[in-house]
């Protein structure tokens, strides 16, 4: 039983959410979970200088930068045995939306990237256990409503909570995908029993890292319990 981590770079504004992503990999490793840590070997969209905001006239590719997280032990998209994977995590950040697809600049009109289209796919038909954190949902729900004719659940966080992003308009996305959206807090996990699907709002809502690591924990912890189940 091996999990695939998808990391879509390194730094919460080009890349992965760095803390999610070392949350998941901690909470996996408590619930005694082995896993994988997968990115696409292509350019990320553009690079964010950190300190101040400001892009960066440089090129990054996703696959050496997740490797900055992984510790060096990160594989291909194209090299994964899919068939040997029985969940799929995938952490948040802006690569999600500029990286494993152009969300960020075309909302619900966006396209997902073609690789990153057929490993989610694989998992919703299957009905294999996903975990998707803070903004990742949407690519789920993208490729779900394109291939599907049936709801989801799924939460992006709550319009009751502090964010520094427009949850109701989010949401309001979603819902034109097809989603069933739930208001959910740092305290919380939506969870599709149909389609095995676990969302949890993490950086989507304010909050301090003690905070998001409960939050990432509790998704882990329900995987655990699905994966025990099967």
């Amino acid at each position: 039983m091996k999990v695939a981590v998808l990391l879509s770079g390194c730094g919460v504004y080009d890349g992965s959410e760095i803390q999610e992503s070392v949350f998941t990999l901690l909470a996996l490793s408590k619930n005694n979970i082995d896993y994988v840590c997968v990115a696409s070997d292509k350019k990320k969209h553009h690079i964010i200088n950190h300190t101040d905001g400001e892009e960066m006239k440089e090129e990054r590719n996703m696959l050496i930068e997740s490797s900055r997280i992984s510790r060096g032990e990160v594989v291909s998209i194209d090299k994964l045995d899919v068939g040997n994977i029985s969940a799929l995590v995938i952490p948040g950040g802006f690569g999600v939306a500029k990286n494993l697809s152009d969300w960020a600049f075309k909302d619900i009109a966006c396209t997902v990237d073609n690789d990153i289209e057929t490993l989610i796919l694989h998992f919703l038909k299957n009905k294999k256990p996903i975990v998707s954190l803070c903004i990742s949902p949407v690519i789920v729900a993208k490729v779900f409503n394109s291939f599907f004719n049936q709801s989801l659940n799924l939460t992006l966080g709550s319009k009751n909570e502090d964010s520094d992003y427009d949850i109701i308009e989010l949401h309001s996305n979603l819902n034109k995908l097809g989603v069933a959206t739930h208001d959910k807090n740092l305290d919380e996990i939506c969870f599709d029993s149909n389609f095995n699907i676990i969302s949890a709002p993490c950086y989507m809502l304010k909050g301090n890292p003690n905070q998001i690591y409960l939050n990432v924990q509790k998704a882990i912890d329900k995987l655990a319990n699905l994966l025990n189940r099967n």
